[in-house]
């Protein structure tokens, strides 16, 4: 079945049309902590729970990168509840979590061929992402730590059914949070336009991203404007749409044992190399994927440049002060450059247009000397 995507300030009246459409006896609530109250997600929720009175079970209790322990706690209180539908309300972790919970539910990995194999019907699942960064609302795919290593869960039955991106309940998000998860989008969609698997279909809906988020992300976190924070609640949708074909390349590659070892938020992990890869992605000299069209891949380069307005600027310098200027600077702790090069996610660094040789890695992890 298709997804269904609803979005704007009106989406709410979608998510309560929806979830009365389904008629659950019993919910399962997958939800943030703080945030879900804070944002005004909780008032939401009981307001539709009393219209259909139907009982609640919540699962908040995990840590802010799942956890593969996290998530087999949360399956089990899943069938303990007996709920005939999931809600997912909140960040990038509470999506991602909702989606695995529903698909471990059904699904089952054969030891042998490795392969999903589906054991009962899936439940239905509505999420509503209260941060706007990881589009996680609208991929088929789900991360989990385990060991602190990064697994990426992927199969159509990951999906939500529904998505609902409703932008005010990203507008109480710490200037941080806005800029990490901001950030994260942006990437997204560069990331996906400059991306080995890029389609026209990917490509679209990257520049749809990357034209909502580049100006918008700024004013969104220093001038509080509602109408620029709408606007990188729409890009990160569309961003995430975007990866959602593409998948993510080297800055993402590169982010993860930061975020597992390091405990840096995951947007902020990924700004560390950016730069570097947004000048060399597009260096001439580089050594290309066989895969890559080149000179369609340096049209590419133009089309950035005249969209953010790089003139002559050094391209990784231009990105590093826009880092800056979110709030996104460096922290001041010590990492250990061999361990972070050992611990490269290789799966997403093969979706990187220049390939990446231990040289590359090196010269990425340069700023850490």
């Amino acid at each position: 079945m298709e997804q269904q995507v609803y979005m704007g300030k009106n989406a709410l009246e979608h998510f309560a049309n929806s979830v009365q459409m389904i008629n659950p006896k019993e919910i399962f609530l997958v939800r943030g902590k703080k945030s879900f109250e804070l944002c005004g997600a909780k008032k939401v929720v009981d307001s539709i729970v009393d219209a259909i009175q139907c009982h609640v079970t919540e699962f908040w209790d995990f840590a802010e990168n799942p956890t593969f322990e996290d998530m087999q706690k949360g399956l089990q209180l899943l069938k303990k509840s007996h709920a005939d539908m999931i809600i997912g309300i909140g960040g990038g972790s509470v999506m991602d979590m909702s989606k695995l919970i529903r698909f471990f539910y059904s699904f089952s990995e054969d030891n042998i061929t490795k392969e999903y194999i589906q054991q009962s019907d899936l439940l239905s699942l509505i999420v509503l992402p209260t941060t706007a960064g990881t589009g996680s609302e609208v991929t088929h795919f789900a991360v989990v730590y385990k060991d602190k290593i990064k697994y990426s869960i992927t199969h159509a039955a990951v999906l939500p059914d529904i998505a609902i991106v409703y932008p005010p309940f990203t507008y109480t998000n710490s200037n941080y949070l806005a800029a990490c998860a901001g950030f994260d989008a942006l990437a997204h969609s560069i990331e996906a336009y400059w991306n080995v698997n890029a389609t026209d279909e990917s490509d679209e809906y990257a520049l749809k991203a990357l034209t909502l988020l580049w100006s918008n992300l700024p004013d969104a976190i220093h001038k509080q404007i509602e109408e620029a924070k709408d606007n990188v609640s729409e890009g990160s949708h569309w961003a995430g749409k975007a990866i959602n074909i593409t998948r993510t390349t080297a800055p993402h590659a590169m982010s993860y044992v930061f975020t597992a070892h390091y405990h840096i938020p995951h947007g902020r992990a990924v700004s560390f190399t950016f730069p570097y890869f947004f000048k060399e992605n597009f260096n001439k000299t580089a050594v290309f994927h066989p895969g890559i069209n080149i000179e369609k891949h340096f049209a590419k380069r133009e089309t950035l440049a005249k969209l953010l307005h790089i003139g002559q600027q050094d391209p990784e310098i231009f990105m590093q002060k826009y880092i800056n200027n979110l709030g996104l600077t460096f922290p001041l702790q010590t990492f250990d450059i061999d361990f972070i090069a050992r611990n490269i996610n290789m799966e997403r660094a093969a979706n990187n247009p220049v390939l990446i040789s231990e040289s590359i890695k090196r010269k990425a992890l340069s700023f850490l000397s």
